[in-house]
């Protein structure tokens, strides 16, 4: 499963998950082995471990990180693959986090489109994004290494989503490259 596509989020976990259980393992593995050959952790088997210990705690970290994330329901995926009738619809992308420094933003749903992107952000408001200006403060923040920025547009709910996605018309020639490019930049700056 590719990025931008329904369930990437889950698969994506899921993955994570099995990796810190093989890594895991082959962490007690080798110490268990040193401890049962030599009876001391003193010895050369144990930098195996040790070296695994990395990968395993970058992980870790992963899934702390990606906890949090919360897709959309079939439900809500289904209202909306219904509700917008675009003929192309490589606009459309789920699951799609970005990388700051303050931590991670996750959208359920993104559509990049004719110089806009309108984001689905369905999260609670809080201290560290207390409303929508901040929101898109931040998502422009993302991108302002991009010459010619594209218009953020937010919704907070899927009917909201579908309402304004509806208003984005269908891409000029200028634009398709230019989107294409942007698709991939949204890609590189998550998980």
């Amino acid at each position: 499963m590719e990025k931008g596509q329904y369930g990437y989020i889950k698969k994506h976990k899921k993955k994570i998950i099995t990796s810190i259980i093989i890594l895991g393992v082959m962490i007690l593995t080798g110490v268990i082995l040193s401890l049962a050959m030599f009876k001391t952790t003193k010895t050369l088997i144990i930098i195996l471990p040790i070296l695994i210990s990395l990968p395993f705690a970058k992980q870790i970290v992963a899934l702390i990180m990606c906890s949090k994330f919360k897709s959309l329901t079939e439900e809500e995926h289904k209202k909306i693959e219904k509700g917008i009738h675009y003929e192309n619809r490589d606009g459309i992308l789920y699951d799609i986090s970005l990388s700051r420094y303050e931590g991670m933003l996750f959208f359920p749903a993104v559509i990049v489109r004719d110089g806009r992107m309108l984001f689905l952000y369905q999260k609670a408001f809080d201290k560290k994004i207390p409303d929508v200006e901040f929101l898109k403060k931040e998502i422009a923040r993302s991108f302002e290494m991009i010459k010619k920025p594209y218009v953020i547009v937010t919704a907070l709910t899927v009917d909201e989503f579908i309402k304004k996605a509806e208003t984005i018309k269908e891409p000029d020639e200028d634009y398709l490259v230019k989107d294409q490019s942007m698709r991939e930049k949204l890609f590189e700056l998550g998980v």
